[in-house]
């Protein structure tokens, strides 16, 4: 059994995911599976370890858990490293990364509000989708604000990004794109930092028109997502 003190410290929420992280990443490295990111795996175990055993409750984990959230924001930060070593391309650009993150800010709103209408999603299930590809602590944000549930919104842009992460590239590839601006701004525009975390080992340049578009489409989604779904009825 895990000690009291351990159970009412931070320490625990942060050891076993790092743990956990680790574990994902040994998997991937052990039977070569580059589709799958150790963040599935990583979440995968501790829902596993939370739901099926008695270890320690999401409540107790979750004294832990806040301060990962928390780092989210300065992680992403992080990722304007590439901006920067970039920075003459992105403003070669600049008319086309503006454009492409408006409009996939409403690709993504619309099509994901028309979906989630036809299968009778509640409003608030609509309303939590909505920021779905936008980065984690601005999605939630953004969710709160429209009148969403955002647990379930943080949810689905991990999913969203996981996704983006294994098949971003594999759609691009069969769509024929090619050009790492392309790519780089596709990919951060629909699944953010977890999907441009799978751009490092592909280009530079893709990591950092992909973390110019999460600031972009986190910009254009708080300001445009409550005049789309209004206008949408």
């Amino acid at each position: 059994m895990i000690p009291d003190i351990l159970l009412s410290s931070p320490l625990l929420g942060l050891t076993v995911t790092l743990i956990a992280y680790k574990f994902g990443e040994r998997v991937v490295e052990r039977f070569n599976i580059t589709f799958l990111p150790p963040l599935l795996t990583a979440c995968a175990i501790l829902i596993a370890i939370i739901n099926f055993t008695s270890l320690f409750t999401y409540e107790q984990y979750a004294i832990g858990g806040s301060i990962i959230n928390f780092l989210l924001g300065p992680a992403t930060i992080a990722l304007a490293l590439p901006l920067v070593r970039n920075f003459k391309v992105l403003c070669q650009h600049y008319k086309i990364l503006l454009t492409g993150a408006v409009v996939g800010t409403l690709a993504g709103v619309v099509s994901i509000t028309l979906c989630a209408k036809f299968f009778g999603a509640s409003e608030k299930v609509v309303l939590s989708l909505v920021p779905k590809s936008v980065t984690t602590p601005i999605a939630m944000d953004i969710s709160a604000g429209l009148g969403g549930i955002p647990p379930l919104t943080a949810a689905c842009v991990i999913f969203t990004g996981i996704f983006g992460a294994m098949c971003g590239h594999k759609i691009l590839a069969l769509a024929g794109v090619k050009n790492d601006i392309s790519i780089g701004l596709a990919i951060g525009a629909s699944s953010h930092a977890l999907g441009v975390s799978s751009c490092i080992s592909k280009s530079g340049l893709q990591v950092a028109i992909g973390s110019l578009a999460i600031a972009l489409v986190g910009i254009a989604t708080a300001l445009l997502a409550a005049p789309v779904i209004r206008l949408l009825g």
